[in-house]
């Protein structure tokens, strides 16, 4: 008698662990608006950027972004490549996603200059995408702040604040055209 309660309760406890993940599955697909927002970036884009450093040193320099959509559109995979004369090839990937439990957006950024780090996300408004990120730089407060303002569907300016111990120390702006 013992062994069919037992199968019965394994198969209960199976159905009921089915029904959960399942459940849990369709509640996972709720893709948030600042998800899916994200798609707007969606394409190649070219810019010529002005960038200033803490010398107020000016350079002018091609840049081109990549965006494309990743894990089902839950994510945004960025390839950026840069070119400036004086500061060299730029070469950087950046992947865009969102954490359910923070209820936040992240970029994570690597490229070939020396950058692998987090920024926080976030959208101010459907047109106006905001970054961020903090952490050190040879002892002292590092912070990075970007803002990307879609202008238009094909249009987007584009502007990043460096600073050191509050102090700015690096500017770039452009602005994005969508490439045809």
């Amino acid at each position: 008698m013992k062994a069919p309660v037992g199968k019965f309760i394994v198969m209960i406890t199976f159905f009921i662990a089915l029904v959960f993940t399942v459940k849990a599955q369709e509640e996972g697909q709720k893709m948030p608006d600042e998800v899916k927002w994200l798609q707007k970036f969606s394409g190649k884009w070219t810019s010529t950027i002005t960038y200033t450093n803490e010398k107020n040193e000016v350079h002018k320099y091609s840049f081109n972004m990549e965006f494309r959509p990743t894990a089902g559109g839950w994510g945004l995979l960025a390839i950026e490549l840069a070119n400036d004369p004086t500061m060299g090839r730029m070469n950087g990937t950046d992947l865009l996603g969102f954490d359910p439990y923070e209820k936040k957006l992240h970029c994570y950024t690597v490229d070939n200059m020396g950058t692998c780090h987090d920024h926080i996300c976030e959208w101010k408004a459907p047109d106006h995408f905001y970054m961020e990120h903090n952490s050190m730089r040879d002892g002292k407060k590092y912070q990075e702040k970007i803002d990307f303002r879609l202008k238009s569907t094909d249009v987007m300016e584009f502007n990043i604040g460096s600073f050191l111990d509050g102090k700015p120390s690096e500017t770039s702006t452009g602005t994005f055209k969508r490439a045809k």
